[in-house]
């Protein structure tokens, strides 16, 4: 039985332009897939919400990302995902999409009890984000191909690494996209 609509959120983290989600670039195909589960979240009725990263000159970190700088186009969403305007866009703070924003607050007003997750990285954000999700009594659903490591030379293993994290310490569900769609986005 599909969940109903109101208690689920697709969560697209980090497809933001200063991640250099170019065509040809290292893992760009997954864009498509993402297209996907984004669209049928729509024709499911289902709110999608892009959280994306951003920085400040005054953030003093150990290693800055001039890319992902307020006020700069790095921090918008690709155009591939367009549009946004019946989007949420959310900027976290740091790893986590949950980190020093309104996600929590936004997605508890809305009557969610299930994410769906999807973007990069899966060994970074994706996992940092299921874990507060986890945290805060949210089910979390991992749409697998829609996730990735963000650089090549990751170390062998990270992404299945993450993934079983997600899986067994978070009790998350790792689906494939097709999955997903079948399980919980059939149009309203």
């Amino acid at each position: 039985m599909a969940e109903s609509s109101d208690s689920l959120a697709v969560i697209i983290l980090d497809m933001a332009k200063g991640y250099g989600w170019e065509p040809g670039s290292f893992g760009y195909d997954m864009v498509a897939l993402v297209r996907q589960l984004k669209d049928a979240a729509y024709a499911a009725g289902v709110q999608v919400l892009h959280v994306n990263s951003m920085r400040r000159p005054t953030d003093n970190l150990p290693t800055p990302n001039p890319r992902m700088q307020a006020g700069t186009p790095g921090i918008e969403v690709i155009p591939e995902l367009q549009p946004v305007d019946k989007d949420i866009l959310i900027y976290k703070r740091y790893l986590s999409g949950f980190s020093h924003n309104d996600l929590d607050y936004t997605l508890r007003t809305m009557g969610v009890k299930k994410v769906i997750i999807c973007g990069a990285s899966t060994d970074n954000t994706v996992l940092w984000t299921s874990a507060d999700a986890f945290q805060n009594h949210y089910a979390i659903v991992i749409a697998e191909d829609c996730t990735m490591v963000h650089r090549q030379a990751e170390p062998p293993g990270a992404q299945e690494g993450a993934l079983r994290i997600i899986g067994s310490v978070l009790h998350g569900e790792i689906l494939s996209l097709a999955t997903v769609i079948e399980k919980y986005l059939k149009p309203a």
